[in-house]
């Protein structure tokens, strides 16, 4: 009987807006809501629409808006999904437009 595995890797096509940019340095994220707090991270990844994170927040939820701070830019971005790795906390966000 065959379930239509022929043992090789799938390919993944990427659907993505836009390129993603691996780099790395210091990023402030402010909180503001529901209470005031900051949260020193690793920047891991850009893109044109967004970035992605390393931290150790738990505060950093789907859905919030946050002010961000990093070497070459700022802004507001909304974070639109947290997971935990290996006992780091990562994050993805979406730039908010001003």
């Amino acid at each position: 009987m065959s379930l239509g595995f022929n043992g090789e890797r799938r390919t993944i096509h990427d659907r993505r807006k836009s390129p993603r940019n691996g780099t790395s340095g210091r990023v402030l994220i402010s909180i503001t809501d529901p209470v005031r707090s900051t949260v020193d991270a690793e920047l891991v990844e850009t893109s044109e629409m967004g970035f992605r994170i390393s931290h150790g927040s738990k505060e950093l939820v789907p859905g919030i808006v946050v002010e961000y701070s990093a070497s070459h830019a700022s802004g507001r971005a909304r974070v639109i999904w947290t997971h935990v790795l290996e006992g780091r906390h990562v994050s993805g966000f979406m730039i908010v437009p001003t």
